[in-house]
């Protein structure tokens, strides 16, 4: 997260006092905000950020897609080292909590309390704890000229006031990590023992698992409609000055036009995909098991795909209007080779597009549940040669026929 106020300027006493008066005579907080202090931004000009009020929480894509919106913001024209999908990484790979200072972390807030409450508490701990670090070059001139400068601007500003509420701050934040981790450790941790999305036990000899269940049921609570597009640019400029919007035109399928649920079958998660008739032909589609942290345990890929990720998906259905690709889910606690260790929390889904104008575009969505939720991923069964039917309740039913291929 960035911001980098330039050197630090001292508020006047109106200025000041206006800051202790209590809530309710403050005025309310416009649409954007205009970062005046913090000694590690670089050159003169502002930052204005932006902010959002109260409202609904918002879904993983629309709370990633603002955070990636207020990162830009905050960063202004400096280079970013790499972009990652993921705005959490984001910030952590290019060591961006070096752009946040009091102001901007305040303005960040607001943006905070829209998000579900996992995504809002990853980024609480990146906020707390980021590590600094130089990754936008060389310092100029008038940087280095500015860092000259900081002690004496430092020892101006630091009386009681700034003092006091520095300590209140760093208190309140040890105290809120602290009572998060004891929460983890002694409750979270004890009692849970699978993911939200609860596929049960997936195992048994996988021919003879395929025949139970039943017919499939779709369960509406996880049904995602693709239709968060994500759009990269070709070229060598900033990864920042790439990030577009894409037309509807420049993908297979317009946005709303495909669905996914995910079911259990042949001991095996599964995700389906539903969408217009021959849609399965033209489509590069790809779907992840991921952790709450957006780490990936499983990728699969299928379809016409320029640059495949994962492994090749075993099909387990197929027709017109649906197609049912292999998931390896894990129903227990997994250790990450990057260290430390997550649960099987959410499915993404995503239809590709290609385009030489663009580095990255895709159609995507997120089947998953609340963090105080668990949900019994539903069961079916069915005989090679089955012509299977999908209800997703919207009026359109839609078909595949059983393969036989089972998962490996």
């Amino acid at each position: 997260m960035r911001a980098y106020p330039s050197g630090i300027d001292e508020k006047p006493d109106s200025e000041a006092g206006a800051s202790e008066k209590p809530p309710s005579e403050r005025p309310a907080k416009p649409a954007t905000f205009v970062a005046k202090a913090g000694f590690m931004r670089a050159g003169r000009g502002r930052r204005v950020v932006p902010t959002v009020g109260e409202g609904p929480v918002w879904s993983y894509e629309e709370s990633d897609r603002r955070a990636h919106e207020f990162l830009l913001a905050v960063a202004g024209s400096r280079d970013i080292y790499e972009y990652i999908e993921d705005p959490v990484e984001h910030a952590r790979v290019n060591s961006m909590m070096l752009l946040f200072n009091e102001e901007v972390t305040e303005a960040f807030e607001t943006l905070l309390a829209r998000m579900p409450e996992p995504r809002a508490l990853a980024w609480r701990d990146l906020i707390s704890g980021g590590v600094s670090a130089e990754v936008f070059g060389p310092l100029t001139l008038q940087e280095q000229l500015d860092e000259r400068r900081i002690g004496e601007n430092l020892r101006a500003a630091r009386n009681g006031r700034i003092i006091s509420a520095a300590v209140t701050v760093v208190v309140l934040a040890a105290l809120a990590a602290g009572v998060a981790a004891l929460w983890t450790t002694f409750v979270e941790g004890d009692e849970r023992k699978s993911g939200r999305l609860d596929f049960g036990q997936l195992s048994g000899v996988s021919n003879e698992a395929a025949l139970v269940g039943g017919p499939p049921a779709v369960e509406g609570s996880l049904v995602a409609t693709l239709s968060t597009t994500v759009a990269l640019l070709a070229g060598d400029l900033p990864v920042s000055e790439r990030i577009t919007t894409a037309p509807a035109d420049s993908l297979p399928h317009p946005p709303g036009a495909l669905q996914a649920t995910v079911f259990q079958y042949a001991g095996s998660g599964h995700v389906l995909f539903a969408g217009p008739d021959g849609f399965v032909e033209d489509s590069c589609l790809r779907a992840s098991v991921v952790t709450e942290d957006l780490r990936p345990l499983d990728v699969v890929t299928t379809g016409p795909c320029e640059d495949p990720v994962g492994r090749p998906a075993t099909i387990g259905c197929v027709g017109p209007t649906a197609v049912l690709l292999d998931l390896k889910v894990p129903s227990g606690v997994v250790e990450l080779p990057e260290g430390g260790s997550g649960f099987a929390e959410e499915v993404r889904v995503q239809l590709v597009g290609h385009d030489p104008r663009y580095e990255t575009l895709s159609l995507r969505a997120t089947i998953g549940v609340g963090s105080r939720d668990e949900v019994v991923v539903p069961r079916f069964g069915a005989a090679p040669g089955e012509v299977l039917q999908f209800d997703f309740g919207s009026g359109r039913v839609d078909t595949c026929t059983v393969t036989g291929d089972l998962p490996r």
